[in-house]
């Protein structure tokens, strides 16, 4: 295809829709005619165009750029054959309403194994307290010594107090279990008095691209794995457990937490030791 045969079309485009409508239109119509070799639109035959269509534009919305600008293209280019509308209409219903992603898993041994295998305690005992708290990284990077608690009679479970959460989300964090963390966290504390206990949110980003790490994803276990823990230690029904969850992940609104709870299904296999 002849890309300059479109520059006027383009343009044209430009001139009756906001630059985001006008290059969605643009680049629908270039999709269709991409393979296809011709040096004048009065080429394009109608089979072609009943034919690709389909099989180039896979969702409702897309089907539907693609008619809008073909639709457009035909104003400019009268002589450019078109189906009618009962096709269009037609096709469409068959489409989907959104495209097909693949269903996207959190693997907790690979990302606990990295994480346990980082030198730098501070950065590491940040990481962990990630995946027990569901403390954003922007939190962590502002937590004190004295933010967090260890209470023997309590089973060892940490708790954070969090001063500066999002949206002034602020609250005392009841961690998961994680008796390593506990003990070596507790020392790290105590060594630590004063200023910031951890590095900064951009300094921990930048190390957790390093490791190819995702920091949302610490936030999405813990979401997970709390919901796990209150369905096995609670007769609780499910809309009991999700308010459970939002609540620890200190939320307004339940669709925020919606989107940890389902959006990457956590796989778990059971730990062969205690890693360290």
């Amino acid at each position: 295809m002849k890309y300059d045969l479109l520059e006027p079309y383009k343009e044209y485009l430009n001139t009756i829709y906001g630059k985001n409508t006008a290059r969605k239109y643009y680049s629908s119509v270039v999709k269709l005619f991409r393979d296809k070799q011709f040096n004048d639109l009065a080429e394009i035959d109608l089979d072609f165009i009943k034919t690709e269509l389909p099989e180039r534009f896979k969702t409702r919305n897309e089907f539907s750029a693609a008619k809008n600008g073909l639709i457009h293209l035909k104003e400019l280019y009268p002589a450019l054959p078109l189906p009618d509308e009962e096709y269009f209409h037609c096709v469409s219903m068959k489409k989907r309403n959104r495209s097909k992603k693949p269903k996207k898993y959190l693997y907790l041994d690979p990302i606990r194994r990295t994480v346990n295998q980082i030198d730098n305690p501070k950065l590491k005992y940040a990481y962990r307290l990630a995946l027990i708290s569901g403390l954003r990284v922007s939190e962590l990077g502002a937590l004190k010594a004295s933010d967090l608690h260890f209470n023997d009679s309590d089973g060892k479970i940490i708790h954070v107090d969090v001063k500066h959460g999002k949206g002034g989300s602020n609250g005392c964090v009841e961690c998961l279990p994680d008796a390593y963390l506990y003990e070596h966290l507790q020392k790290f504390t105590k060594e630590h008095p004063e200023g910031n206990l951890f590095y900064s949110e951009a300094h921990m980003r930048k190390e957790a691209d390093r490791l190819h790490l995702e920091c949302h994803d610490f936030r999405r276990i813990f979401s997970q794995q709390l919901c796990s823990k209150l369905k096995a230690e609670r007769d609780l029904e499910q809309k009991e457990i999700n308010a459970a969850v939002q609540e620890r992940m200190r939320h307004k609104r339940f669709s925020t937490t919606k989107r940890y709870l389902y959006n990457r299904k956590l796989c778990i296999k059971p730990q062969r030791s205690n890693t360290t």
